[in-house]
């Protein structure tokens, strides 16, 4: 994907995130905006820490899904689970609660099993209670990814400044001597002089490293950018030309502004489905709230 159509991505998402309002008692995001309503940075180890916190299923929830895993034989929860992971990525892309509890309910694992009416019901909610831990371990996953590649800029921007300091002392050295490329030894003898290959600036050896890369947690399928691995700067070389130095600078600059713009993006959508969870979980403990705790004919009937 090129800059552009990351431009193009950022907006998109940036109208989508306006588009989504916060629970009621959902904390608000504490990211930055500009004008835009653009963050202007990527979620700080703050706000980080504090998402982390959220993903928590409350008390009553976790309870139900500890009575399920002691409850159901290995085969029948297995059945349950597999459920959950199909329906996690729609939790997370902000499908309508009614609709999947309907969807849930009247799937074919309650129907072979002869489970239908308030008992598929109250099913339904266990498996979306599944479900949305499945989200939670994924997001986690991604903010782990994502305080990666806030460590990857900081190194970045590291050697930058470091970049910044050896271009300036060695343009201070150049001033005060006059550059080998200033005198033409070929006019005194007609070749080279014997000492040219010494005088010659040495080039600044590239950094190999991989491309920026983009990848998709496995459960709710939410892109993320994949912190890449910093190399650290060649050895300081005080005949390394200025030139080098500044192309180098350069590509280090353009590798910053990239992953700042995944990162960007990243999120965004981290940010839009945290929202949207916190929609999901005060719908769905409302309603486990209301359910029976009893359900033994779930547990002989799902094997």
């Amino acid at each position: 994907m090129n800059k552009a159509d990351f431009s193009v991505s950022v907006l998109a998402a940036a109208f989508l995130l306006a588009a989504v309002s916060p629970a009621p008692g959902a904390a608000p995001s504490s990211l930055s905006k500009t004008g835009a309503g653009l963050p202007q940075s990527s979620p700080s180890e703050a706000d980080l820490t504090r998402w982390d916190k959220q993903l928590t299923l409350p008390p009553h929830v976790s309870a139900r899904l500890d009575w399920a895993r002691r409850s159901f034989v290995p085969s029948g929860y297995q059945k349950l689970e597999s459920l959950a992971h199909a329906k996690a990525s729609a939790i997370a892309a902000g499908k309508d609660f009614a609709t999947l509890e309907k969807e849930t309910a009247l799937d074919r694992i309650f129907s072979a099993a002869g489970i239908s009416g308030m008992d598929a019901s109250e099913a339904a909610f266990l498996v979306l209670a599944m479900a949305t831990k499945d989200m939670d371990d994924d997001l986690r996953m991604i903010m782990a990814e994502i305080k990666a590649a806030n460590a990857a800029k900081q190194k970045l921007r590291d050697q930058i400044n470091d970049l910044n300091k050896w271009i300036s002392e060695a343009m201070g050295k150049a001033g005060d001597h006059p550059k080998s490329s200033d005198i033409d030894n070929t006019k005194v003898s007609g070749k080279p002089p014997a000492t040219a290959a010494s005088t010659q600036p040495t080039k600044v050896p590239l950094i190999r490293s991989a491309s920026l890369q983009t990848a998709s947690s496995p459960v709710i399928r939410l892109e993320y950018v994949k912190a890449p691995m910093i190399r650290p700067l060649p050895p300081r070389n005080s005949d390394v030309s200025v030139s080098s130095l500044e192309s180098l600078l350069d590509k280090i600059k353009r590798r910053l502004d990239g992953l700042n713009e995944l990162s960007e993006m990243t999120s965004l959508r981290l940010q839009m489905t945290m929202d949207r969870r916190s929609k999901f979980i005060s719908t769905l403990s409302q309603m486990m709230k209301k359910t029976s705790t009893t359900q033994d004919i779930l547990v002989q009937n799902i094997k």
